[in-house]
């Protein structure tokens, strides 16, 4: 009796590997000859033959009863076999099985693991993503894809950073058809937490998620790489650090309002509900700052065809809603500060704001937000960001009483804002020059 497999992801959708497929399929392989050669036994070469002599739909009857010897057979030959058109053609034929009765022939792959070989079925696999040849590991990555997502043992911890650099170089890749394939295995992936951790950790496949969701607009393509990204959401770790890495309130929230399909809107919705819910405190600052609210209200008055989507909109409001009430000025500052998403809002040119506040800014959470505003410094690229925040800290050593200088150098942000007096941005420039005087002076009259 094979044991039960965990739910069977969506069929792939790749025109493009399934062309290969055929091509590879019409071409026969010498299998004899490799019996001569004495790499293939009697034994496997008649288990060869008799599939190939039968029509593809008449295969399941021999996988029925003869399943586990050419499961394994298979993964002896990507074992022991180098040659690419053979390995392709190996390839082929386990996506093949796997196809024909997903329910009865993933089982048998998964059961090869209590064999001699302790990480089979994966090993032989995945060395062919060492091939410098496309279809061998796209064809590699499609069948552990379906075994990864099915199997309920974890899967060899030695082998993830192999499987996952393969994955990151194609989200990171110009070719689009190899990033759908990629896309559809990090999403069958990330059903285990093992993968979530794991990506989380490596950071690259998010890197390609991300770039994608900035350049295209493909909704097919946005779907496979929103729903990566709710999967890792429900890990704590990455609920907490995906907006501050990877800026993804603003990413998601400048998708779904382009969004022509609900499936798009309805994923981008479900991830903001686990940002929330998972980790409030570092993602509602970015929330308030992308003006989530309103969008969610306006999304509210449409009509969808699926109840989660309806749910989840009132959960975001209610949240939303809730947390913004009674926000004073100086808590809408230090959330956009929190969030990393600088511009040119009232409070930073208002100088009263800085009279009352200046000294609170420098005490409040230990120093969090001066701290937040030099990290900005040092680690943002965006001229607006900086010029706000060099304006800022400048502002801060005015109104924030007599440790205010001391605080900035100790922190390094002294040197940061003389670094960029020679940014290439005017107003960068300008706003550190300003703020340099002020660090420099001796006495400063108010």
């Amino acid at each position: 009796m094979t044991a039960a497999v965990a739910p069977i992801p969506p069929p792939f959708f790749s025109p493009y590997l399934d062309d290969q497929c055929n091509k590879i399929n019409s071409k026969p392989v010498p299998w004899e000859g490799y019996q001569r050669a004495k790499l293939l036994s009697a034994e496997e070469l008649s288990l060869l033959k008799s599939l190939n002599k039968l029509p593809p739909a008449q295969r399941p009857t021999i996988f029925a009863t003869q399943g586990p010897q050419y499961a394994k057979l298979y993964i002896d030959l990507l074992r022991k076999l180098q040659r690419v058109d053979t390995v392709q053609a190996v390839l082929v034929s386990i996506n093949d099985m796997l196809a024909s009765d997903p329910t009865t022939t993933i089982p048998l792959f998964h059961a090869l693991a209590i064999s001699e070989n302790s990480e089979d079925p994966y090993g032989p696999i995945i060395k062919c993503l060492s091939m410098e040849e496309e279809f061998a590991v796209l064809g590699s990555l499609r069948i552990l894809a379906l075994l990864i997502a099915t199997d309920r043992k974890p899967f060899p911890q030695t082998l993830v950073p192999t499987l996952l650099a393969s994955l990151q170089g194609l989200l990171n890749g110009s070719r689009v058809p190899l990033w759908e394939v990629a896309a559809q295995v990090l999403g069958a992936v990330l059903g285990s937490k093992q993968f979530r951790k794991a990506v989380w950790e490596e950071e690259n496949c998010i890197s390609g998620l991300i770039k994608s969701l900035k350049t295209d607009p493909n909704p097919q393509a946005q779907y496979w790489a929103i729903t990566c990204l709710w999967q890792l959401s429900f890990e704590q770790v990455a609920a907490e650090g995906l907006d501050k890495k990877y800026d993804v309130v603003a990413v998601l929230t400048n998708v779904a309002k382009a969004a022509v399909k609900e499936k798009v809107t309805r994923v981008v919705i479900a991830t903001f509900r686990n940002l929330i819910a998972i980790a409030p405190s570092q993602n509602l600052p970015s929330m308030f700052m992308a003006k989530l609210l309103p969008f969610v209200i306006s999304l509210q008055s449409r009509k969808w065809s699926d109840e989660e989507i309806v749910e989840d909109l009132n959960y975001l409001k209610e949240e939303l809603k809730t947390r913004l009430d009674g926000l004073s000025t100086f808590d809408e500052y230090a959330s956009e500060i929190e969030s990393g998403h600088l511009v040119w809002s009232p409070a930073h040119e208002t100088e009263d704001f800085w009279k009352e506040n200046g000294i609170k800014i420098g005490q409040e959470l230990n120093g969090k937000i001066i701290k937040r505003l030099i990290e900005l410094l040092k680690t943002s690229k965006d001229p607006l960001v900086l010029a706000v925040a060099t304006h800022d800290i400048g502002q801060f050593v005015k109104w924030g009483g007599d440790k205010a200088k001391q605080t900035v150098t100790d922190l390094d942000g002294k040197t940061r804002v003389m670094e960029l007096m020679s940014h290439e941005n005017a107003d960068v420039r300008y706003q550190a020059l300003m703020t340099v005087q002020r660090l420099m002076s001796q006495h400063w009259t108010k």
